[in-house]
C-alpha cells in the first residue's frame, strides 16, 4: 500500500464530496470537498481551524446546510466509514486477509446483489490525531478487521461477555447508540462495575491489522493523522446472529430493498406488496408496526 498517502488521495480522488463528523457518534456532520479536508488534517492541531476550507455544516437526517451546529463538537472533524466499494479503483486494493479467503460469505455474493440488499461491507476512517471512534460493537454481528494504511490508531478492546457492564445494550447484546461507557473516563454512576471488565488495548501502526471477531466492543482514537481500512466478513460462526440480523430484526428494512432489485424489479409479476413499498416508503413504517404489535 506504498501509494497510498495524502498526497496520492488528493491527486486520485481529491475532488469526491465528503461528510465529515465529529466523531463516529456524533450529530456534528459538515459537508466538503476531500482535497480540502485532507489539508484541514495536515495542519497541527494548534493551528488547525474548527472548520475545514470550504466545508459547511449540514443536518444529519437531511443534508441541508446549517449556519452553525446544533451541539458542540466532540472532537475534531472526522471522515467516518466512507463507503471503499463506491470508489472501484480502489476496492480491489482490500481483499480479504488469508484466514478469510474461501470462507467469507459476502465474497460468494454478486457485487450487485450484495450492495442492493446488505449493508456496505468495506470502509475508509480518515482523521487528524484525536479522531475518535466511540466504544460500540459493529453492525449485524459481523467479524470485521481493521489495516492501519497510514498513521498509527489505538485501540481498548472488551469482549461480548463484558457488554452489560460497559454499556445499555439491546437483546443481542449489542450497543445503543452514545450510551456506552467512557474507558478513558468512566462515569462510575452509570457503570459501577466498570472496573470488573477485562479491558484489551492495542496500538496498530502503518501496514499492521487488527482482526475483531464479532460483537466485540472496541473504542479507537487516532494518535497522529491516518488513513484505516475496514472489512467486514461472515462465516459459519457468525452467520446465524447475521442473518437474524439483516433478515429477522431488519425484515422491513430488507424487504424495501429486495422491491427495489433491478431483478425484482422485472419480474412480470411481482406481487401487490411490493409495487406498494416501491412507489411509496411509507408503506415499509406500516408494514414494521404490523409485525412488531
Amino acid at each position: 500500500m506504498d501509494t497510498w498517502s495524502f498526497g496520492w488521495m488528493k491527486e486520485k480522488i481529491g475532488d469526491l464530496m465528503v461528510t465529515t463528523y465529529a466523531s463516529i457518534d456524533s450529530n456534528v456532520h459538515m459537508r466538503g470537498v476531500l482535497r480540502d479536508y485532507i489539508d484541514y488534517i495536515l495542519q497541527p492541531p494548534e493551528r488547525r481551524p474548527e472548520v475545514a476550507r470550504g466545508f459547511r455544516y449540514v443536518d444529519p437526517d437531511t443534508g441541508v446546510e446549517l449556519q452553525a451546529p446544533r451541539e458542540k463538537p466532540d472532537g475534531p472533524q472526522y471522515l467516518v466509514s466512507w463507503d471503499l466499494e463506491e470508489i472501484s479503483e480502489l476496492t480491489e486494493d482490500f481483499p480479504q486477509p488469508y484466514f478469510m479467503r474461501g470462507r467469507n460469505l459476502l465474497d460468494q455474493l454478486h457485487p450487485v446483489t450484495k450492495r442492493a440488499l446488505l449493508n456496505k461491507h468495506t470502509w475508509i476512517f480518515m482523521g487528524p490525531a484525536g479522531s475518535l471512534s466511540q466504544l460500540h460493537n459493529d453492525h449485524d454481528h459481523i467479524h470485521t478487521y481493521v489495516a492501519q494504511v497510514v498513521g498509527r490508531k489505538h485501540f481498548i478492546l472488551f469482549s461480548p461477555v463484558d457488554a452489560p457492564l460497559l454499556a445499555d445494550v439491546d437483546y443481542a447484546g449489542h450497543t445503543t447508540t452514545r450510551k456506552s461507557v467512557d474507558p478513558l473516563n468512566p462515569d462510575l454512576e452509570r457503570f459501577p462495575d466498570f472496573y470488573q471488565a477485562e479491558p484489551y488495548e492495542c496500538t496498530i501502526e502503518k501496514g499492521e491489522l487488527l482482526f475483531m471477531p464479532s460483537s466485540w466492543l472496541h473504542h479507537a482514537i487516532g494518535l497522529e493523522a491516518g488513513i484505516t481500512v475496514s472489512k467486514d466478513s461472515v462465516d459459519h460462526h457468525n452467520f446465524g446472529r447475521w442473518f437474524q440480523s439483516i433478515a429477522v430484526d431488519k425484515l422491513p428494512k430488507l424487504m424495501g430493498r429486495i422491491s427495489k432489485h433491478q431483478s425484482f424489479v422485472d419480474f412480470p409479476h411481482s406481487p401487490a406488496w411490493a409495487d406498494r413499498l416501491r412507489r411509496d416508503s411509507e408503506g415499509l413504517k406500516e408494514l414494521q408496526r404490523l409485525l412488531w404489535e
